[in-house]
This record gives structure tokens, sequence and C-alpha cells, in this order.
């Protein structure tokens, strides 16, 4: 009865991030997340439509050895764990919901997924497949495609509050709701508060 709760929650998450919904998450939603709470300490989901489990084993694996065996924190492992999981980024971005934070991580590649958005790598002029180069330039979350046809586009992808990464590859960080503050403090607890719900 509380995972179809939990699931329930997580699809009302992943429907909202598909909606591209960047703001905070309303009261309504917040009351919903404190009623689970009481079962859960965090719950985990896939921002992908078309999500195939078989992908996240590897970082399931990992992750209940870290938590359950080594006895880390899921705040304070997951973003390690998700830097030996960019197969798994290719196909879903990562959510993670607690009563004070919840994250969602997304992955990012220079040339693959620009700023995390996801691209079509054909030339909407000349229609030629993998000739798009990206650059990034100026504020993250903005790139420009071009081919060597001589189209171009800038694409403003910017999501406020997102942490990229320096590099251009990597996961990147979105708070949807609680402050960085809360992830702060939640990530840098004890490790005898492991077990709470943070």
């Amino acid at each position: 009865m509380g995972f179809g709760k939990a699931t329930l929650l997580v699809k009302c998450c992943i429907n909202m991030l598909d909606r591209k919904m960047h703001s905070t998450l309303s009261a309504d939603h917040q009351t919903n997340l404190l009623a689970v709470s009481q079962q859960f300490n965090y719950i985990f989901g896939y921002s992908e439509d078309h999500f195939l489990p078989h992908h996240a084993t590897s970082l399931s694996m990992k992750l209940c050895q870290k938590l359950f065996i080594e006895c880390f924190s899921v705040l304070r492992t997951l973003p390690d764990l998700l830097q030996e999981e960019e197969g798994l980024g290719a196909h879903t971005g990562v959510v993670v919901l607690s009563t004070s934070v919840a994250i969602r991580y997304f992955w990012c590649h220079r040339s693959i997924r620009p700023c995390g958005d996801k691209v079509a790598h054909q030339c909407p002029r000349c229609y030629a497949i993998r000739t798009l180069t990206f650059s990034l330039g100026g504020p993250s979350g903005v790139y420009v495609a071009r081919c060597r046809c001589g189209w171009n586009k800038e694409h403003d992808v910017r999501i406020p509050g997102a942490v990229y990464p320096d590099s251009g590859t990597g996961w990147a960080r979105h708070l949807l709701y609680g402050t960085e503050e809360d992830f702060q403090r939640a990530r840098s607890a004890p490790r005898d508060t492991y077990d709470a719900a943070i």
C-alpha cells in the first residue's frame, strides 16, 4: 500500500518535469510528500517517459550497497555513483525526493546532450545526420548548434537554479523544492542521522 503511494508521487513529479514546470512544487504536492514521508525517507524516480528499467540495474545495485551495507547518506553518495553511470544518463534523469529537498539529476554532454537538452542530430536545413556541432558559451544553459552547411542557432535551455558541470560533460543538478542550504545541511549531516528523515 505504501509502495503504491510512493509510485504515484514519483509519477506525479515526473509528469511535472515532462511539462517543464521548473518552479517549486505547490503546497498540495508538499502535503502529499509529507504523508508519504512517514513511510519512506527517500523516493527515487526516473524522468524518461519510455524508461527501460534494466538501464538502472547497475545504479540500483551500487546504491543498495552504499546505503544498506556501508550506511552512507543518499544525498552524499548518489552524485559520486552517477559519475559512473553515463550510460544511464544518456537514457534518463534521476529524481530523488525527501521531506526537505527534491533533486533532479540530468546528464549533460558537450557533443551529444548540450546543457542536458535532448537534441536531434540532424540539420534542419540540409537534413544531414550527425553534422551538428555544439558550442557552450555565455551563461550556463545556453549553447549554439552549427552545421557544415552554414546553419546555426542559439538555444537557451536555462533552468533557474540548476548547477551545470563545469566542463559541459557530467551530471547537472536541479532543486525542485527546498533550498541549497537544505540540500547542503542534509548532505553534510552526521552519520548517525542518515536513517532519519532530514
